[in-house]
């Protein structure tokens, strides 16, 4: 069976070391990316919170995995989870991220996983400076935040329960709001595949 049928033989060649080439540039730059992820490590007393989930270090914007804070579309809610988590690190002693730092103890089941950057933030882990305390965990805890289930592996959503029984944080200013929110984080999105999270 041929490559490209009816292509004469130089054009063929010529697509296959044209993909090769491409193949090949491809692997090389994500290699280099992983290695930049992994020995990447911000950290910061005083970083500039951007909301409940990401972070600004002098040298890089951090998007912190695993959990997922109001954003725009929810922006009285947004507004107090920023606050919560700059309080948080102003008595924490600052922030420190790494990909590195997920607590591998907590997760419970396999997740998809998340490019190393989005949207121009890198995509780590994180916790305070002062106490080691893991920022996911906290902001889940406190209700802050909800799992995200595809990138955490499920490993907040007993902390995210327990916030929501207790009507902690957000959870007590809007109800209905946070329990949306935690439905679609929990849900797997297209292109994640079925197998990956146990149901």
């Amino acid at each position: 069976m041929k490559l490209f049928p009816g292509v004469p033989p130089f054009q063929r060649w010529m697509m296959a070391t044209t993909f090769v080439v491409v193949a090949v540039y491809s692997i090389s730059q994500n290699k280099s990316s992983l290695v930049e992820a992994a020995q990447t490590k911000l950290s910061s007393p005083s970083p500039r919170i951007i909301d409940g989930d990401t972070v600004d270090f002098p040298n890089g914007r951090v998007r912190i995995v695993g959990i997922d804070a109001p954003d725009d579309d929810r922006p009285h809610l947004k507004a107090l989870a920023s606050e919560a988590l700059r309080g948080l690190a102003a008595r924490d002693g600052g922030l420190t991220c790494s990909a590195s730092l997920f607590d591998y103890a907590l997760r419970r089941e396999k997740q998809c996983r998340t490019s190393l950057k989005s949207y121009g933030r890198l995509n780590l882990s994180c916790r305070f400076s002062g106490n080691e305390a893991s920022v996911g965990a906290t902001m889940v805890a406190q209700g802050y935040a909800v799992d995200y289930r595809i990138y955490s592996g499920g490993a907040y959503v007993d902390l995210m329960r327990k916030a929501a029984e207790q009507r902690a944080g957000l959870w007590g200013v809007d109800y209905d709001g946070m329990r949306q929110l935690a439905v679609q984080r929990a849900q797997v999105p297209q292109g994640c595949e079925i197998g990956t999270i146990t149901q």
